[in-house]
């Protein structure tokens, strides 16, 4: 069956069964099982079994079969009142049992002789062992997450280093890129990549760089975090290393509320030791501050809740830079040891080249464009000529998060809930030279304005006690721009250098002036930047109870989008011009020093040249598909047995508007653009269709102190290509005028950029320059890699309600993705100091993944 037609036909299934689109619930409930027996130890048939939320009153029922067993699946988390009735004996009821999600909790009765109508209640006291279930997970409750310590901006995920197996979560990424300030970890070994958050069942990664969660929910509005490290069931699928389900908090029939404020600022910490007498500390405030509220609408029937979440920082940054004295500005060198050549006389290496008279270039040969872009530079407000200036600023940093959240009980059959969030953010700061950008302390030199969404609706339907669909439809967007204050501004005409902008705006800036030993003019070659990022997901999962066996079948589908506009590789678009030194040097064999450097600024001879095009815009579109069935099969009253099996479709990405990915032939040095002339859209790379991921596990209950679980469990690594497929050669393409040698100029300030015309793609064939960056996967079959995982658990219940596990977890990585340098020589070769592909005669940056 071609992959359209599955994907149809699973959605025609998902209709008729009675939702109107496909959704995603990855373990978002908890089940209730037990057997239950009367005084002798008989088992109880037909014993009728009801679950009353005690915060919502919904109300779960189910009935205990010829063995006296029950499954109540497909339970919201919450604290529940167990009630089990039969003719002849008394009502056993008991209070404050817990669910969580992706739990199963086992709670077993032994009936006494009575009146249906007499009651013995009970209070759940004692912390429930995992009886039933492999998997090794940790969960973080809302009250651990509210009451324990929450370093760095009061971040859920700094608890992950609680879970076994994790590395330190740490930040990554500036905070310009990552305003949400996700944290990353690994697991059990497993790449940080691999692992996998989602929340209330819509996946929440960020596809640029997937180490990172896109959207970090608030402290306040998280109600569980369940983390499973090893021996997941089937349904969880698509996480390599940790997969992390996060439920946001919901509304009861009571009102409740909190207000909070968390404040640090310079005033209550210490003066630095090595702080100058007088000097003020710096300004270092960090306020964040919100609230909640939830309860009813309607009684029993529609609740809500709503979360608001500032934050606003502001931390001082300095720093020493080296910026030109004023008597270097004039061309005057005569108070330095470095002696200054004129790279009129001599020879093109260097040779036999003559002094400036007196150290001093003459007025009439400094470039006028050179005074013009000096003139951006402060005065130096300390001695010397290097790290003569001191600078600070005070980042900007706002944030800002509304979360809310409807539960909906539309009958006793049907329960709907939605959650939509929203982060909106602005960070960075500006760079030291005004408009000629320059360092930025503490910051990137450019403000991010950054918007996240994150929303998911989902249902549990309930068509007989034993027969139950849930599913959810996820959707996140990320939407990011970061512009340097310079952005948009035409230098070219102010300064005076050609080819400075092109047509489009993103080109018009501040030119990237490197100059040896000085701070530089511009902003870095990766702003700005425009970034748009969008994930859908979509499942549905199907229960059916029948006699020992618990069995579950489901749908999940993901499916990435990406359009980003950032020319990063090489030097950005707004142009780069490098002044080393060698043109103001004695050549052949010279040391060319700062002086050496600003002088060929002065000049305006460069050595290199550089500007980069976005030839293509980078539109990455992927799919990812999971189909699984498992059953849990209660063997015996103490030992349960879960058999799974997990298929995984990872189609090879494409890109918008019908084009497909690119591919380097490292025999040819050709690269084939998928899509394009006749070079067909997959570029002779396949996918394997033969993801199978079996998962088994076993859990025997010794005894009602002590638990003994076993499993075994293979995932596939998700990670997205649109990460390594970004955006390289010919998407960006960045045109390099090198030197000859380091002595003589590739141009200068006044003749400018020449003019760039970006490859020939009719084709769909071009060659690779030497100069060019590119990543590109073999031709063939792309491996995508697993993870096996094992685990051996003993766990047991010790006095004063004490519980304490032992626990072996081990996992292998096999096929993992990675980037292979095939430029580089190879012992035995003979070519060990060329690149591997010598043929060329020129050394081609690649990297090719597999």
């Amino acid at each position: 069956m071609k992959l359209k037609q599955a994907v149809l036909l699973c959605a025609a299934v998902i209709l008729l069964v009675g939702w109107s689109v496909p959704a995603s619930a990855q373990v978002l409930y908890g089940s209730v099982l037990g057997v239950v027996q009367d005084a002798s130890g008989s088992v109880v048939p037909n014993a009728t079994i009801t679950l009353s939320n005690d915060a919502t009153g919904q109300t779960y029922e189910n009935k205990t079969d010829d063995a006296g067993r029950y499954t109540v699946v497909n339970v919201s988390p919450g604290a529940y009142t167990i009630k089990i009735a039969a003719n002849g004996f008394r009502t056993f009821a008991r209070k404050g049992l817990i669910v969580s999600a992706n739990t199963l909790t086992r709670e077993e009765a032994a009936l006494e002789v009575g009146s249906v109508n007499e009651q013995i209640t009970v209070e759940a006291t004692a912390t429930a062992l995992q009886t039933d279930k492999a998997d090794t997970h940790t969960e973080l409750s809302s009250k651990q997450v509210a009451n324990l310590p929450l370093p760095g901006y009061r971040n859920y995920q700094s608890l992950i280093n609680l879970v076994p197996g994790a590395t330190p979560a740490a930040f990554q990424n500036s905070v310009t890129d990552t305003p949400g300030r996700s944290l990353s970890t690994n697991v059990n070994g497993t790449n940080r990549n691999n692992n996998m958050t989602r929340i209330d069942g819509a996946s929440s990664v960020n596809l640029w760089l997937p180490h990172h969660t896109g959207y970090v929910m608030p402290a306040e509005m998280v109600d569980t975090v369940n983390v499973t490290t090893s021996a997941g069931d089937a349904e969880q699928g698509m996480a390599g290393g940790a997969a992390i389900t996060l439920t946001t908090k919901s509304g009861t029939n009571q009102f409740h509320g909190s207000a909070f404020e968390y404040n640090d600022n310079q005033h209550l910490k210490a003066r630095n030791f090595f702080q100058a007498p007088g000097v003020d500390k710096p300004v270092s405030i960090y306020n964040n501050y919100g609230g909640t509220i939830g309860g009813p609408i309607i009684k029993n029937k529609l609740f809500f809740f709503y979360s608001f979440d500032g934050t606003r920082q502001r931390t001082g940054a300095l720093g020493r830079y080296s910026v030109p004295t004023a008597d270097l500005r004039a061309g005057d060198f005569s108070a330095y040891p470095t002696v200054i050549y004129d790279p009129a006389t001599g020879t093109a290496t260097g040779e036999n080249r003559t002094p400036f008279a007196g150290n001093q270039i003459p007025a009439n040969r400094i470039s006028p464009i050179a005074q013009k872009i000096q003139a951006y530079y402060p005065a130096a407000n300390l001695p010397g000529s290097q790290n003569n200036f001191f600078g600070s600023q005070v980042p900007l940093f706002n944030r800002d998060y509304n979360d809310g959240k409807v539960n909906w009980s539309r009958n006793d059959r049907h329960q709907v809930f939605g959650h939509y969030g929203i982060m909106k953010a602005l960070s960075g700061g500006q760079g030291l030279f005004g408009d000629g950008v320059g360092p930025s302390p503490g910051s990137d030199p450019g403000l991010g304005d950054t918007r996240v969404m994150n929303m998911s609706i989902g249902h549990n339907y309930t068509f007989s006690p034993t027969l139950l669909l849930d599913g959810v439809i996820g959707y996140q967007r990320m939407d990011q721009t970061v512009k340097s204050t310079d952005y948009g501004k035409d230098f070219g005409t102010t300064l005076g250098i050609p080819g400075l902008v092109g047509n489009d705006p993103a080109q018009a800036g501040f030119p990237d002036i490197s100059i040896n030993g000085y701070d530089g003019f511009g902003a870095p070659g990766w702003m700005p930047a425009f970034r748009t990022e969008e994930t859908y997901t979509m499942s549905h999962n199907l229960s059916w109870t029948k006699g020992a066996h618990a069995f579950r079948f489901g749908f999940d589908g993901v499916n990435h989008r990406m359009t980003h506009y950032q020319p990063e590789l090489g030097a950005g678009p707004r142009g780069f011009f490098n002044f080393g030194g060698g043109q103001t040097a004695l050549g052949p064999n010279g040391s060319p020093d700062q002086y050496n450097g600003y002088a060929s600024f002065l000049l305006g001879q460069t050595d290199n040249i550089q500007k980069s095009l976005q030839y293509i815009l980078m539109t990455p579109r992927e799919w990812q598909f999971g189909w699984y069935a498992q059953d849990r099969w209660q063997i015996t009253p103490k030992l349960t047995l879960t058999m799974g099996l997990r298929y995984e479709l990872y189609p090879l990405m494409t890109r918008a508007t019908g084009k497909g990915i690119e591919r380097l032939d490292p025999a040819t040095n050709l690269v084939y653009l998928g899509g394009r002339g006749d070079v067909p859209k997959d570029v002779g790379v396949s996918v394997s269709h033969k993801l199978f991921a079996p998962k088994i596990g076993l859990a025997y209950r010794l005894n009602d102190k002590t638990v003994i679980r076993t499993g075994y469990g293979i995932n596939y690594d998700p990670l997205p290509f649109s990460r390594p497929l970004r955006g390289f050669y010919p998407l960006t393409v960045n045109f390099n005028f090198q030197a000859p040698n380091g002595y003589t100029s590739a141009g200068t300030l006044a003749t400018g950029i020449p003019p760039v015309v970006g490859p020939d793609l009719s084709t769909g064939i071009v060659s690779l320059p030497a100069v060019a960056d590119m990543r590109s996967p073999y031709a063939g079959q792309i491996h995508r890699g697993y993870i096996q995982s094992w685990t051996f658990t003993i766990e047991r219940r010790l006095p004063s309600d004490m519980v304490a596990t032992v626990a072996y977890v081990g996992t292998q990585t096999v096929h993992q993705l990675a980037d292979r340098d095939i430029n580089a020589g190879y012992p035995g070769s003979g070519i060990e100091n060329l690149p591997y592909y010598a043929s060329f005669g020129r050394a081609t940056a690649t990297n090719m993944w597999d």
